[in-house]
């Protein structure tokens, strides 16, 4: 894991002069190992290291090839960078060191700009062809790792974070329609746009060439093809069988590293199937893994899942730390600093536990850490806000006696009041149209709180196109798609990695193998939900594996964080955030209305708190970067 600038131009001979010194520094988080350089006549590539594998000098960025005409700046991990080498020998390929990022060179002489297509893992990369003239940057198909770009001219830049862009010379300015879609309807990465103007992200699974004066942005794998293509009629048993397989095969490609390993241990399902197969492999193969493992707790118990993650712990004797978010009550002091990192606002106060964890685990020097993001979003983990497209799905189908029983084990099992599973259902039963008029109404209750003319003027220019219909899914696996590719998980992919290399830390996620995510798209609803809860290949597919207590636990908690409770702790420094003349300048909110909400927060409740973060973040977002 890695950190990168470069700037492009195919018509000067010269590029403009930038601060690399400044430069590197932005990126000294992400790459404290190593820094490197190259100039071309039409290319400026500036990396900064972050050793992984192959901890020699051999790994040294930029990377170049034989003859010295193709050059690689790559911050990730391509996981089957073993696999793809022996591919490439067999070719007649030589290897001069045990990098992943020589693999890539090599993978791209070999089959162009399609290599990307062989590779699993995550990235962000760029490759200057001289010998075709021709720039190729990728990014990988979940936007695991980031990849930001401004156009000035014909000049190019790019790099791993906003801030480098700011410091060789773009302008910061924010981009008030995509503020407006932040603060109105609390949305983040949900497109190529970002809160800075004139400053976009490449999207997942797209590549963006420069070549023979053309510049394209054209997007190279498509889940929705690739999940369509796999078997939907294999038999329960064969499903089992080819998941474990798939989640065994993920879990051990990403335990590969040449410097030491942990992982998140939340006392989920996801973190403790992680680590346990971890254990199952090490004894099974006899492979000896010093596995340390970490997780958050709080002192409300509603919230505190340590219990479960002790459960796990008993059954792997793996060490475990517990780490307390927060527990000192310095959030006010470090808000600025992680919002720094993060490059944009986060949307809730969940980044923050996560900061606090990523800071025990650099304290610690682990410098790879796994973890189980991605599964809530494929397997229908948030029973609550999943289950009515479920029961829609039995409805439709005229599954009347299977409807009235899961039902009756939703509010069982998941706890699930049945004013809830009803009011669920009618969400998912909703035409589209629909659904869109009822969620307008439930943002009116922020847009209230906003400045009337910044309302008018940005309404329509943040409107987000939703994702492509998937109309052979389910009503289930089409909000599941939603959620993946827009709703849910690229913002958690957001804040993970800037609070992860923030502290140089390489976080890798196995259910985000794309082999594993494609199979778990092409299953049908009984796969994912049923007998009051969700999950169920992961269930069974795990039994046996998994402690008892976790493989029958039916709650969840998520990864949740007591923010309406954190908000008051933070009393005097909201207020005299909310009294400052230049939050009262701000031309995006009522500042006398939000003061009013902050003061009566805890006793409106429907997600004020929420709002009012996204308030307070966007004004230190402000003192931060302009």
């Amino acid at each position: 894991m890695c950190g990168f600038f470069g700037i492009h131009d195919p018509v000067a001979h010269s590029l403009p002069a930038v601060d690399l010194d400044r430069i590197h520094a932005t990126l000294q988080h992400r790459g404290p190992d190593d820094r490197g350089v190259y100039r071309g006549e039409h290319v400026l590539l500036a990396f900064n290291r972050l050793a992984i594998i192959d901890l020699s000098d051999a790994g040294h960025q930029p990377m170049a090839n034989d003859r010295g005409d193709i050059h690689v700046v790559f911050n990730g991990e391509i996981f089957n960078y073993l696999e793809l080498r022996r591919e490439l020998e067999q070719k007649g390929y030589r290897f001069r060191s045990g990098s992943d990022t020589e693999v890539i060179l090599c993978a791209y002489e070999a089959y162009g700009t399609d290599c990307v297509r062989r590779f699993n893992g995550m990235w962000g990369l760029v490759i200057h062809d001289a010998r075709h003239g021709r720039l190729f940057c990728s990014r990988d198909r979940f936007g695991i790792k980031p990849f930001y770009y401004a156009l000035d001219g014909e000049r190019l830049y790019f790099a791993s974070e906003i801030k480098t862009l700011l410091a060789a010379g773009i302008t910061a300015a924010p981009d008030e329609a995509q503020v407006f879609r932040y603060l109105a309807y609390g949305q983040l990465d949900v497109d190529e746009k970002t809160m800075f103007r004139g400053i976009l992200q490449l999207p997942p699974a797209h590549s963006l060439v420069r070549e023979k004066g053309a510049c394209t942005v054209s997007r190279w794998w498509r889940l929705h093809d690739a999940a369509n293509t796999l078997d939907h009629a294999m038999p329960a048993a064969e499903v089992q069988e080819r998941f474990r397989e798939l989640f065994f095969s993920a879990v051990e490609l990403r335990l590969r590293s040449d410097v030491p390993v942990g992982a998140l241990l939340s006392g989920g399902l996801d973190s403790s199937a992680i680590v346990s197969v971890i254990d199952h492999l090490a004894r099974t193969r006899g492979a000896g893994m010093d596995i340390r493992t970490f997780t958050a707790s709080y002192p409300d118990r509603k919230i505190d899942e340590s219990g479960f993650a002790a459960e796990v712990v008993r059954k792997t004797g793996m060490a475990n730390t517990l780490v307390f978010p927060n527990s000192r009550g310095n959030l006010a002091r470090d808000i600025a600093r992680v919002i720094r990192h993060q490059d944009e606002p986060p949307l809730t106060m969940t980044a923050f536990a996560h900061w606090y964890l990523m800071e025990e685990i650099g304290r610690q020097d682990i410098r790879v850490i796994l973890s189980g993001q991605g599964a809530d979003e494929m397997l229908a983990g948030y029973v609550e806000q999943f289950s009515g497209y479920f029961l829609a799905d039995l409805l439709l189908a005229g599954a009347f006696a299977p409807f009235l029983r899961e039902v009756s084990l939703l509010r069982e099992r998941s706890n699930l009041p049945l004013r809830l599973v009803l009011l669920q259902l009618g969400k998912a039963a909703m035409s589209r149209r629909l659904s869109g008029l009822v969620k307008s109404l439930v943002r009116e209750q922020a847009i209230q709180h906003l400045d009337r003319d910044f309302v008018r003027h940005n309404r329509r220019a943040a409107a987000v196109r939703p994702p492509a219909p998937m109309r052979h899914y389910s009503r289930l696996n089409r909000q599941l798609y939603r959620s993946f590719v827009q709703e849910s998980l690229p913002r958690i992919l957001h804040y993970e990695d800037r609070n992860s290399m923030a502290f140089s830390i390489e976080q890798r996620m196995p259910f985000l193998d794309y082999r594993l995510v494609e199979f778990l798209f092409s299953l049908s609803n009984r796969q994912k939900m049923g007998n009051g809860t969700s999950k169920l290949i992961l269930r069974r597919a795990l039994r046996g594996i998994m402690p008892g207590a976790i493989v029958n636990r039916h709650s969840k908690l998520g990864f949740t964080v007591p923010q309406e409770r954190w908000l008051d702790e933070m009393r005097d420094h909201v207020e005299d955030l909310f009294s400052s003349t230049a939050f009262n300048s701000r031309p995006y909110w009522d500042g006398g209305r939000i003061r009013k909400l902050y003061q009566a927060m805890g006793s409106r409740g429907g997600g004020t708190d929420t709002f009012l973060w996204r308030v307070i973040a966007c004004e230190i977002w402000h003192t931060v970067f302009f």
